[in-house]
């Protein structure tokens, strides 16, 4: 009798000690997105790099000037004037996007820059103008596009 009253004590120990791990997954679930969140903030707080000279006098263009290391797609597709149809953080999206990009038929780049952004490049130009025309195009369709000069 005593052993038996032994082990249902036991047992209601290890049950009263075994509490839900689901509290104690939600507080690491909130720091670990509090820590993301903060990390995604820091990028967000970036500066552009554009030369003297090179902004348009047309008020729909948008340039920025960056590093851009080749991901996907042919070296030879990725000019100095670059037309961004879309940016995103997640490589996963970024791919799903330039795969997108492919079947219409676009010549597209995936791209990453210093700020761990990648964006898919639809076009690519050697001059401002070409550059210019194409993006207003392009942003019948892509109205967020921007035109990202290549810095070597």
């Amino acid at each position: 009798m005593k052993r038996n009253q032994l082990i249902f004590l036991l047992t209601i120990i290890l049950f009263t000690a075994c509490k839900s791990n689901q509290e104690a997954y939600n507080a690491t679930y909130r720091k670990f997105k509090e820590k993301e969140d903060a990390m995604v903030d820091t990028n967000a707080k970036t500066t552009m790099n554009v030369p003297k000279g090179v902004l348009s006098t047309d008020s729909t263009s948008i340039y920025q000037s960056e590093r851009l290391n080749l991901i996907l797609g042919n070296e030879l597709d990725l000019l100095d004037y670059n037309i961004v149809a879309r940016s995103f953080i997640n490589r996963t999206n970024a791919r799903g996007f330039y795969n997108q990009m492919a079947e219409k038929g676009y010549k597209s780049v995936l791209v990453q820059n210093e700020d761990m952004m990648y964006r898919i490049i639809i076009a690519s130009f050697a001059t401002k103008e070409e550059s210019e025309d194409h993006l207003k195009e392009i942003k019948n369709t892509y109205p967020e596009a921007i035109i990202v000069l290549r810095i070597r």
